[in-house]
């Protein structure tokens, strides 16, 4: 039987990338190499060595990588200036800037691609120069200007001139970075364009599993949490020998899920999945530890992974820090604390905003500062609230419950502690407050006065109507109504009403 010639090895290599089978197709690349190497077909050469260098590397194989990045490097060096040479700027200064997380060569690279580009009218590596840019840019805190040219970076993909492997690699790169920097809104909105970029290919090949991955972690912190547990571990599995450190992602997120519903022998065992896709697993593992009693150990891990992690990675370890510190380590606390606020105000992320908030209100209560700590949490519910993040706002709720009570405020406080258990009912986990279940609730878990706000708005009143008539503030009324929306899972005053007449909730005051 003849051997397949050169165009057919690589339709047969492109073939099974296409199904999902990713280690016969590396195989056959690889035979492809030195097939092309052998006819002195170079620069062919030297592409298919890079992709095969970005392949190993998302396999998590950092040396393989490495190496056939030398191969390509070493055939390129004796060849006149092409568009591979563009595609090696493009895979050394991103690797550089995910592995030691310095951002400047994979600036520096972006100018010479721009131009590069431009010599050679070159889309894709227009496309690979703005990429460079936009990750760099937003991890030296100009997140305005990296997201505008991470969005140019799309146009090039979406037209079809960047070849559907690192076009994929493109929407997986800023995907990630905003799921890291906690930038959620984003994070939905650019996992909504690769499904769609992904239902117009294929539903075999890598990014389907890898979209579902993406699509599942948000779902995880909206809180539905059946369909994480279903699904998570299948697709983890899909891209664990593809995709290593988004399988690694995956398992994680399955480990955070099952320590939050109290399932902590499920939850080792992912994470443990997790750490040996290269993930250290934290701050989830530090804080199943903590759950678990084992504080001292929990504070060890979560130092060795700040002492191990760049400034992103560690900005997402800091809230954890400061809950297993404020009242062992109060100094320690704070100083996590102004970091992780610095961090918040460098990077201006959402989430990054609401984790410093809380944090800071945390750092506070524990300094005695009740009536300063509910201010910061306030804040905190403000910003979980909008990005959907149910579980933290049900625990920044607990936390206000315990200032309103220190302050005295008892009638705010009880109301705190229902909005917390309605939200976590609906996640179907209990409360780590004592004392959190609210007395004699209405429907939808609503304390006597937020029935009466709710029957205000049924009556058409606005704030300051409803402020006069039960003689609080036009602030309290805006708390009362979030903490109305949360329970009953509504958006608007008008749905807020609709709901009150399904439920027969009386117009306040009677008529």
């Amino acid at each position: 039987m003849s051997q397949p010639g050169t165009t057919e090895l690589a339709e047969l290599a492109r073939s099974q990338w296409w199904l999902g089978d990713l280690q016969q197709s590396m195989n056959l690349s690889e035979q492809l190499f030195t097939r092309l190497e052998g006819e002195g077909n170079l620069r062919e050469a030297a592409r298919t060595a890079l992709a095969l260098a970005v392949q190993w590397g998302l396999r998590g194989d950092i040396a393989v990588s490495s190496a056939w990045k030398g191969r390509a490097r070493r055939l390129l060096d004796t060849l006149p200036e092409s568009v591979e040479h563009g595609y090696l700027l493009y895979v050394e200064a991103n690797d550089t800037m995910n592995i030691d997380g310095d951002p400047g060569p994979a600036l520096a690279a972006s100018v010479q691609l721009r131009q590069l580009a431009e010599r050679l009218a070159a889309h894709d590596l227009a496309s690979f120069a703005s990429v460079l840019s936009g990750l760099g840019s937003i991890r030296t805190g100009d997140a305005a200007k990296g997201f505008r040219d991470l969005d140019e970076a799309m146009l090039p993909v979406v037209a079809g001139q960047v070849p559907v492997e690192w076009g994929g690699d493109i929407y997986c790169s800023v995907i990630h970075l905003c799921h890291e920097t906690a930038d959620f809104a984003r994070m939905r909105a650019w996992t909504d364009a690769l499904a769609r970029w992904c239902a117009e290919l294929s539903q075999t090949f890598m990014f389907s599993a890898i979209v579902r991955v993406h699509q599942l972690q948000l779902l995880s912190a909206e809180g539905v949490w059946d369909a994480v547990e279903q699904e998570m571990a299948a697709a983890g599995e899909r891209l664990r020998h593809a995709h290593a450190w988004i399988a690694g992602d995956a398992y994680y997120e399955l480990g955070e899920v099952r320590r939050r519903q109290g399932d902590r022998e499920g939850a080792a065992l992912a994470f443990g999945l997790a750490r040996a896709l290269g993930s250290d697993a934290e701050p989830g593992s530090a804080l199943l530890l903590a759950d678990s009693g084992r504080t001292e150990e929990a504070v060890a891990a979560l130092r060795a992974a700040l002492a191990e992690r760049g400034p992103v990675g560690r900005t997402r370890l800091l809230l954890a820090a400061v809950e297993l510190l404020a009242s062992r380590s109060p100094d320690a606390a704070a100083a996590y604390c102004e970091e992780l606020e610095a961090a918040a105000a460098f990077y201006g992320t959402a989430g990054f905003r609401a984790w410093a908030s809380h944090a800071r209100g945390i750092v506070l209560a524990a300094q005695g500062h009740p009536g300063l700590a509910a201010e910061e949490f306030e804040d905190a519910a403000g910003l979980y609230r909008a990005q959907r993040l149910r579980f933290e706002l049900a625990v920044v709720h607990e936390r206000l419950a315990m200032v309103r009570a220190a302050l005295g405020d008892v009638q705010t406080a009880e109301a705190e502690r229902a909005t917390a258990a309605a939200i976590r009912s609906r996640l179907g986990v209990g409360s780590t407050s004592e004392g959190a279940a609210p007395k004699a609730p209405g429907p939808g878990g609503l304390t006597p006065r937020e029935l009466e706000v709710l029957g205000c708005v049924l009556a058409g009143a606005g704030n300051r109507q409803i402020a006069s008539t039960l003689s609080i503030s036009e602030k309290t009324v805006g708390r009362h109504l979030a903490n109305i929306f949360t329970k009953i899972d509504v958006e608007s005053r008008t749905a807020a009403a609709a709901w009150a007449r399904r439920h027969r909730v009386p117009e306040f005051p009677s008529p």
